[in-house]
C-alpha cells in the first residue's frame, strides 16, 4: 500500500518537472529569438525545431560559419529560406545546389558556377549513399536530366523548357483522348474525391498557355488503350499508404497517373510495363515534384525499360542461374533438382529490382546505384577478372551482370542452409513472398562464397 502511495506520489512529481522544463523551455526560445545578439546561443540550443522536424541549431550553425567569416557582424546573421525559381503559374524551378541542406558535404562538389564533379557525386552515392534532401538535388543529375558540366543558369532555363514541354506532352494525349483524363474508380471513395479534387486543380493549370506542334505527334490508339487500362489497374494500389500520398487526399497518385500515361503515350517503342508504378511513385516522392520526377523517370527508363520485357527478365534469370553456378554449385544442383522452374521465384525481385523486399531508404539506395552502373559490361569484368573467355566456360554472361542480379545471388547464398532443405517447388515461392517488407541491405554485405 505504501510503495503504491510512493509511486504515485513520484509520478505525480515527475509529471510536474516536465511541466517546469517545458515552460522554462517556451520561455527560453522566446527570448533567444527576441534578443538579436544572441545567434551564438541559440547555434547551441538544441531543442527548436523547423517546421520539417529538423533541428533549427543545425541551420544557425552553418549559417553562422558561412557569414561570420565573411562579415565578422554577427547580429546580422540570419536564418536564409533556399533560393527557388518560379515561373508564372507557381511552380518552382529550382537551382539545384541551392536546395542542398548548408551542412550536406555535397556543398563542395559544386564549384563558383554551378558545374558539379560527377565523379566525386558517383562515389558519395555508392560509398555512403544520401538522405532525402540531397536526393533532391542529385537525383537529377544521376539519371541524366542535368548534365554535370551545366551551371546554374543553364540548369534553370533547362527547367523551363522541360516544365513547358512536359505539360504540351499531357495537354496533347487530353486532346487527343478527351475521356482518358479522367480516372475511372470503382467503390473507393477516397480516391473518387481525390480526382474531384485534381480536376478542380487541372482546370487552374490549364489556364496558363503551352506549346505547339506537339500534339500532332501519331499515338497508336490500341497500345495507348492498353496501356491506360493497366495504369488505371496498377496506381490505386502502388504507395497509397505512404504518408506522401496520403497527404492532399490522394491527390498525388493522380500526379503519378499522369506521369506514366505521358510517357506511355510518347515513348510507344517501350510502353508501359508491370512494375514501372514503383519506380515513378519512388521517383515523385523524393523529387515531390511532378515535372522532375517525369524525367528522371523517362531517363531510367531508357536504360532500364529493357529489362522489364518478358525477354529482359528471362535474360536476368539467365544470368542469376549461370552467376550461383559458379559460386555456389551445390545450391544450384539443388535448387535445378527440386524445382523445375528453377529461379523463377526469384522473378519479382529482379524484375522490380527489390523494391517490394527492401525498406523504403534501401529500395532507393538500390535505384540509385543501378544509375551508376553504365556498362554492365564493364562492371562484370571488374567483379570476375579471372573470368576470360577460353579460361573459364562456366562462368557468367558478362552482359547481364547487374547488380539486382547480384544482390539475388547474394541473397540466395545468405540462406543456402534453409533453401537446401526446401524439397518442393512451392517452398521456394513461399520463402521469396515471406521476404516481402523484410530484406535489409545491410545483411547482405558480407555474404562470404560458400567453401
Amino acid at each position: 500500500m505504501k510503495g503504491g502511495v510512493v509511486l504515485r506520489l513520484l509520478l505525480y512529481w515527475l509529471r510536474a518537472l516536465r511541466a517546469s522544463i517545458g515552460v522554462l523551455l517556451h520561455l527560453a526560445e522566446r527570448a533567444l529569438h527576441r534578443v538579436p545578439g544572441c545567434q551564438l546561443l541559440r547555434a547551441l540550443h538544441p531543442w527548436p525545431r523547423d517546421r520539417d522536424g529538423a533541428p533549427t541549431s543545425r541551420r544557425i550553425v552553418a549559417t553562422w560559419q558561412r557569414g561570420a567569416a565573411g562579415t565578422g557582424d554577427w547580429s546580422k546573421i540570419q536564418e536564409q529560406p533556399p533560393r527557388r525559381h518560379v515561373d508564372g503559374d507557381g511552380t518552382c524551378i529550382h537551382g539545384p545546389e541551392s536546395q542542398l541542406p548548408a551542412t550536406s558535404s555535397l556543398q563542395s562538389l559544386f564549384d563558383g558556377a554551378g558545374r558539379l564533379d560527377l565523379a566525386g557525386l558517383r562515389k558519395v552515392v555508392y560509398e555512403t549513399g544520401m538522405d532525402a534532401s540531397e536526393r533532391k538535388v542529385t537525383w537529377k543529375f544521376l539519371f541524366g536530366v542535368y548534365p554535370a558540366d551545366s551551371t546554374t543558369e543553364e540548369r534553370r532555363r533547362l527547367d523551363q523548357q522541360l516544365v513547358a514541354r512536359y505539360r504540351s506532352m499531357k495537354n496533347a494525349w487530353k486532346q487527343q483522348f478527351p475521356s482518358a483524363k479522367r480516372m475511372k474508380v470503382q467503390s473507393d471513395l477516397e480516391l473518387s474525391l481525390a480526382i474531384m479534387k485534381y480536376e478542380q486543380q487541372e482546370m487552374e493549370a490549364a489556364k496558363v498557355p503551352a506549346e505547339h506542334g506537339l500534339w500532332l505527334q501519331s499515338i497508336n490508339q490500341p497500345q495507348f488503350w492498353a496501356s491506360l487500362r493497366d495504369i488505371d489497374a496498377d496506381v490505386p494500389r502502388t504507395d497509397r499508404h505512404r504518408s506522401f500520398f496520403q497527404r492532399q487526399g490522394l491527390v498525388k497518385l493522380l500526379y503519378l497517373r499522369e506521369i506514366l500515361i505521358t510517357f506511355a503515350a510518347f515513348h510507344q517503342d517501350i510502353g508501359y510495363c508491370q512494375g514501372m508504378t514503383s519506380f515513378a511513385s519512388h521517383f515523385l516522392e523524393t523529387l515531390d515534384s511532378e515535372f522532375d520526377a517525369f524525367w528522371c523517370f523517362v531517363n531510367c527508363m531508357r536504360h532500364w525499360a529493357p529489362s522489364l520485357t518478358a525477354q529482359g527478365v528471362a535474360c536476368k534469370i539467365q544470368t542469376t542461374e549461370e552467376l550461383l553456378r559458379h559460386v555456389d554449385p551445390e545450391l544450384h544442383h539443388h535448387i535445378a533438382r527440386t524445382s523445375k522452374e528453377r529461379l523463377l521465384f526469384c522473378l519479382s525481385w529482379l524484375l522490380l529490382r527489390f523494391q517490394r523486399e527492401l525498406g523504403h531508404e534501401d529500395a532507393l539506395r538500390v535505384m540509385e546505384i543501378g544509375a551508376l552502373e553504365g556498362d554492365p559490361t564493364e562492371l562484370a569484368a571488374r567483379l570476375l577478372p579471372h573470368c576470360r573467355e577460353g579460361e573459364d566456360r562456366s562462368a557468367p554472361h558478362r552482359d547481364g551482370v547487374s547488380f539486382e542480379v547480384l544482390l539475388c545471388v547474394a541473397l540466395l547464398i545468405q540462406h543456402r542452409q534453409q533453401l537446401l532443405q526446401y524439397q518442393h517447388v512451392h517452398d521456394f515461392f513461399l520463402f521469396a513472398h515471406r521476404l516481402q517488407g523484410k530484406l535489409a541491405l545491410d545483411a547482405l554485405r558480407r555474404v562470404d562464397r560458400p567453401l
